[in-house]
């Protein structure tokens, strides 16, 4: 359960040159963990009227003690495109696990060069700078950033309620991946880790689809796994 609840919100990717905002998508994932089903999830990504972007990523337990603790997860990106480059503006988590309620956000003023992180009603200060990504934004700047062809090494700035840090990803292979909507083209993208905690994340963006995540895979350090794989496109 646990798992489900964190590794959701930490498989995806921030931007590092300019590339105009993916096409909008929501897709619907089967959710496992060790190859064993666990849930559902869907994410979606769509032009607000003020010309912002807002991503939703939602997650429920479908199975096991998970299901019936009713672990349920909701995150909210809203985002800028300014000049090409992405930026935050909001993010909000909100996640439930029988009767325990979990809530963390992150504000983010361009005009006054502040950004706020909030958990568990303590707020705090985080550096500010023009590229500031929550860490569920940068999915969608990296769609971005390999829609406009943008290939090998990325850094993007990924804030959350611990600071501010460089998260690298490195295209790793072009493949065709066997899905549930039948044989995609794709590239795989891994995330490039300094430590040695032995966490291995894989996602694959689809050439054909607007670059939308069709499988993401997280290999934790106990050899344990968590896997998201696309289901259908609305």
């Amino acid at each position: 359960m646990r798992t489900l609840l964190i590794a959701l919100a930490c498989l995806l990717p921030g931007a590092s040159f300019a590339a105009p905002p993916p096409a909008p998508f929501t897709a619907d994932y089967a959710v496992f963990q060790d190859n064993k089903p666990l849930g559902t999830g869907r994410i979606s990504l769509r032009r607000l009227p003020d010309g912002n972007w807002e991503m939703v990523t939602r997650s429920e337990a479908t199975q096991g003690v998970a299901a019936v603790a009713g672990v349920r997860r909701e995150e909210t990106s809203v985002i800028r495109w300014t000049d090409g480059t992405p930026q935050s503006r909001s993010y909000d988590m909100r996640q439930k696990a029988a009767w325990n309620e979990r809530r963390e956000t992150l504000r983010v003023d361009p005009a006054r060069r502040t950004a706020t992180a909030t958990y568990k009603n303590e707020s705090r200060d985080l550096p500010w700078r023009a590229d500031l990504l929550d860490r569920h934004a940068v999915t969608a700047a990296l769609m971005a950033e390999l829609a406009a062809g943008r290939r090998g090494e990325m850094a993007f700035a990924v804030a959350d309620r611990r600071g501010v840090e460089t998260q690298r990803y490195r295209t790793a292979a072009n493949v065709r991946l066997q899905t549930a909507l039948g044989t995609e083209r794709a590239i795989r993208v891994e995330r490039l880790r300094d430590d040695d905690s032995g966490r291995v994340t894989k996602i694959w963006f689809a050439r054909e689809r607007g670059w939308l995540p069709l499988r993401i895979k997280q290999y934790e350090s106990d050899g344990s796994t968590l896997d998201l794989r696309i289901t259908a496109v609305r």
